[in-house]
C-alpha cells in the first residue's frame, strides 16, 4: 500500500512539470510527510461544459486542485463514516462501489517525489524504506477522485462540496518486491494524458494497460533505507528522506 509520502516541490514548480494550466485553491506547501486526510496536490483535465450524461464537451483545461486524502464516496452520510479510502486496488475496483464510478470519468495524477514503505522484517521489526524518482523527479501517481455534498449545508454554501481522493495500488514490480508486496500505479509518459483525459471511458483496457506501464516507471526508481521519525505524523522536515 501507500501510506505516506513526498511532495519536495513548491505548486509553482508542480504546475511547470505537469503543464497544469490553472491552480485552483490554497495548495498545501511542501511536505515531507503526507499522511492520510491532508490535502494534498491533484491534476484533473476537466471540460468546461458537458453533456446530460456527464460526458465531457469541447477543450479540455489540466488545473490542479486540492483534495482530502482519502476517498469519500458520494452517497457517504459523513467523511468520517468509515476509514479514510486512501488506497485502491487496481485489480477490483471496478467490482467496488466506491471506487468504480470514478473509473470511468474522475481519473486524477496525484504529484509525488516519492513514497515511504515499511518492510518487515524476519524479527518482526519494521524498517521504512523511501522509494523515489530521483532528486529531478516525480512520480504520477494514478489516482481517482470523487465529489461529496453535504447534507447539512446550503445548495449554495461555498463549503458544501468536499472534493476527495485515492491513489491506486498493484502487485510490487519485481525491483521493489523485496521491500513490500504493493506498490503505488505509477503513470508513464505512454499513459499519462489517457489516464487524464475524460473523453476516454475507464475500463479493464485501461486499468491493464496503465498496470504494466507500472512496472516499466517502478523499475528506475530509487529507494533506500530511512529513520523510523517518519512513523510519527508530527515530524516532518527534509531529514526524513536522508539515506541511512
Amino acid at each position: 500500500m501507500c501510506g505516506r509520502f513526498v511532495v519536495a516541490r513548491t505548486i509553482g514548480e508542480i504546475q511547470t512539470i505537469f503543464e497544469a494550466d490553472e491552480i485552483i485553491g490554497e495548495h498545501p506547501g511542501i511536505s515531507y510527510n503526507v499522511a492520510p486526510t491532508q490535502p494534498i496536490s491533484i491534476v484533473v483535465d476537466r471540460a468546461f461544459d458537458k453533456a446530460a450524461d456527464g460526458s465531457p464537451v469541447g477543450e479540455l483545461s489540466r488545473q490542479l486542485h486540492v483534495a482530502r486524502w482519502g476517498l469519500v464516496p458520494r452517497w457517504a452520510k459523513s467523511p468520517t463514516e468509515h476509514a479514510p479510502l486512501i488506497n485502491g486496488r487496481i485489480e477490483s475496483i471496478l467490482e467496488k462501489p466506491s471506487f468504480k464510478d470514478s473509473v470511468v470519468r474522475r481519473r486524477c495524477v496525484i504529484p509525488a517525489s516519492g513514497y515511504y514503505e515499511w518492510h518487515v522484517n524476519a524479527d518482526g521489526t519494521k524498517q521504512p524504506y523511501y522509494i523515489n524518482a530521483g532528486s529531478d523527479g516525480m512520480f504520477a501517481l494514478a489516482g481517482l477522485y470523487e465529489w461529496w455534498a453535504n447534507p447539512s449545508k446550503a445548495a449554495d454554501a461555498p463549503d458544501r462540496w468536499l472534493l476527495s481522493a485515492t491513489t491506486l495500488t498493484k502487485d510490487s514490480a519485481p525491483e521493489l518486491a523485496h521491500i513490500h508486496d504493493r506498490n503505488p500505479v505509477l503513470l508513464s509518459p505512454a499513459t499519462f494524458e489517457a489516464w487524464l483525459d475524460p473523453h476516454i471511458e475507464g475500463d479493464q483496457d485501461l486499468l491493464d494497460a496503465v498496470a504494466e506501464e507500472s512496472n516499466v516507471v517502478a523499475s528506475e526508481a530509487e529507494f533506500f533505507k530511512v529513520g523510523a521519525d517518519v512513523g510519527a505524523v508530527r515530524n516532518n522536515e527534509p531529514s526524513l528522506i536522508k539515506p541511512l
